[in-house]
């Protein structure tokens, strides 16, 4: 019999008897010299084949749908609200779908470790003296990657399944809830000056807006094309802020009244029963507790009071203030437009956030593909519009751009198939003949510095001599220097680099499992000429092969066409991008 260890926090963890680590995400590698030393198993991973992913993404999003019905009922009720339903999917709807994969995976990978495994006690902090409460949404993802969180969240979840290990409750006085560390928060500050110059020019253009404006706000375009987007609009350019950053905090939550609104539970059992039970044991304090303030904050917005439409391809996640204000707006008949802001969209097989903002906007901009929803405009890459193609530097380096952990909210276990990513990585730069290995920067992925995977570490120690790049470098910089950008997934800078007509190589796990059909003949198009390898190992004797020519084998008629087919419904680019928007929401909006 063993001891059940659900997270890394050492706290929680026995050394007196056998125990088993419910994953990979329990054993920091900054710590390895305790956890392997320890009479200590790992538990198998929970729903990696693809079968069993397709059915479980299915089933998150078919009980997001569901839920979304019961939660918007029992909000606006308490409320004395009569909101629609398009209006509480906009205002909590990536929440509610991150919720749900988040209870589905733990859930699920207790009841596989309890099936599989004999498993005596576990270790848990008073979930008496700890709420899983976050203020917001933004709060809630950093929420469910912290080690006393998940603890807290587990001990219920076994407590929900009557199961008959037996809970240790830890006496931890200095534990109480979680807060949001600041250091994890985007750094939004300027310098004094700075800061007092910038708020003098922005209050000055916020006077000038007029109430029937367009309002974009995080259009993803560069600061000169949002600018120009909005002249063209004939209207003076405004720099809006979102408030992500919620301003009404609530210091508590009120218990009796979420115990009151848990909806009814006889009707459902299982995973099903179980989500409900933890609904308002999780669902953030801006949606109660603090949604009046939310409303007040709202109300005083120096926004256009009536724009002509709304247009944005980031706010509609975190921003409680810009959702809360949309979904009002919506309400009222005002044009609502999202955008794509990455990869994956149109695309990928589980990309739960093209569903939610296809669902909630009037129309979704791509950049350039369609794939037969009439709330789908083929646009362009706003990241990189405006900017030339370029030449190879047939002298430069070799650039690998690294992906992040995960950050513990996934439906199955990310955490193992990062570990064998990180596996391929090394597999790749070993497998790389020694006079191209110097030539190599290993770009780091910008939040792994947030991440307790320990990146850099990991790297040090398996090749000492590589050059790393920490990911505070800009990356165009990087990538100009570069005669060839390798990357291991299936990445936002694909799409860039090969609209840029930038030399590129691409090796992932799983080959094209997760791509959605009506992608698939593009992606076996790059396959095909070799721009997608197989495996690190085929990828690494490509290289080889084309090294001391990559200018002549990027510019290959094989290459360049396959490079044409996908961008021409990817990654489509335009010279005039403030122009081309325009057109575009003019054409949405009549």
């Amino acid at each position: 019999m063993r001891c059940l260890i659900t997270t890394a926090d050492e706290r929680s963890w026995r050394f007196d008897c056998p125990a088993l680590f419910l994953g990979e995400w329990c054993r920091r590698y900054d710590r390895k010299h305790i956890w392997s030393s320890m009479d200590a198993d790992v538990a198998a991973p929970y729903g990696l084949t693809e079968g069993q992913r397709e059915k479980d993404y299915s089933r998150v999003v078919k009980l997001s749908d569901e839920l979304l019905v019961e939660l918007a009922d029992i909000l606006n009720i308490h409320h004395g609200t009569n909101h629609s339903l398009r209006y509480w999917r906009i205002l909590l709807g990536h929440w509610l779908h991150r919720f749900i994969s988040v209870i589905f995976n733990r859930f699920h990978t207790l009841e596989k470790t309890l099936k599989e495994n004999a498993v005596e006690c576990t270790s848990s902090f008073d979930e008496h003296f700890y709420s899983l409460v976050t203020q917001d949404s933004l709060e809630f993802i950093w929420a469910y990657g912290d080690d006393v969180w998940n603890n807290v969240l587990c001990s219920k979840i076994l407590r929900f399944m009557r199961s008959e290990i037996r809970v240790e409750t830890l006496d931890c006085l200095d534990v109480s809830g979680f807060e949001m560390r600041r250091a994890n928060s985007p750094n939004l500050s300027l310098p004094s000056l700075k800061k007092k110059m910038a708020n003098g020019v922005r209050n000055t253009l916020q006077a000038m807006c007029r109430k029937h404006d367009a309002f974009i706000i995080n259009s993803g375009l560069p600061p000169t094309e949002h600018i120009k987007l909005q002249l063209l609009l004939g209207q003076v350019p405004q720099m809006w802020y979102g408030g992500a950053s919620w301003a009404g905090k609530v210091p508590s939550t009120d218990d009796l009244l979420r115990k009151r609104l848990t909806p009814d539970l006889s009707g459902n059992c299982g995973f099903d029963q179980c989500v409900r039970a933890l609904l308002f044991d999780l669902l953030p304090i801006c949606y109660l507790e603090g949604y009046q303030k939310l409303q007040d904050q709202v109300r005083q917005l120096p926004w256009p009071s009536a724009p002509r439409f709304i247009f944005t391809v980031d706010s509609f996640d975190t921003d409680e203030v810009f959702k809360a204000w949309t979904g009002l707006r919506m309400e009222e008949g005002i044009p609502y437009y999202t955008g794509q802001h990455g990869n994956n969209y149109g695309t990928h097989r589980y990309s739960y956030s093209e569903t939610e903002c296809v669902a909630t906007s009037d129309k979704f901009l791509t950049w350039g593909w369609t794939d037969g929803n009439a709330k789908h405009l083929p646009a362009f890459v706003l990241t990189t519009c405006g900017k030339m193609e370029r030449k190879a530097n047939s002298a430069g380096g070799l650039l690998l751009i690294e992906l992040h952990a995960p950050g513990g909210g996934g439906i199955w276990d990310e955490y193992e198939e990062f570990q064998l990513y990180q596996e391929d990585q090394h597999s790749f730069v070993d497998k790389l003949p020694n006079d191209i290995q110097r030539y190599l920067t290993v770009r780091l992925h910008g939040a792994h510095k947030k991440l307790p995977w320990c990146d850099e570490q990991r790297w040090r120690d398996r090749n000492p001599e590589i050059e790393l790049d920490d990911g505070s470098r800009p990356i165009g910089k990087l990538i100009e220097s570069s005669r060839l950008v390798v990357h291991s997934y299936d990445s936002t800078g694909i799409l860039e680099t090969l609209s840029q007509n930038i030399p590129t190589l691409c090796f992932w796990q799983g080959g094209l499992s997760h791509v959605r059909e009506s992608a698939r003949s593009y992606y076996e198009a790059l396959q095909r000429a070799g721009i997608i390898q197989s495996s690190a190992e085929s990828a690494a004797r490509k290289i080889e092969e084309i090294w001391n020519d990559i200018p002549s084998w990027w510019a290959s008629k094989e290459i360049q066409s396959a490079r044409r087919k996908f961008c021409g419904r990817y990654a489509v680019t335009t010279r005039t991008p403030a122009k081309s928007l325009k057109r575009i929401l003019q054409e949405a909006s009549n």
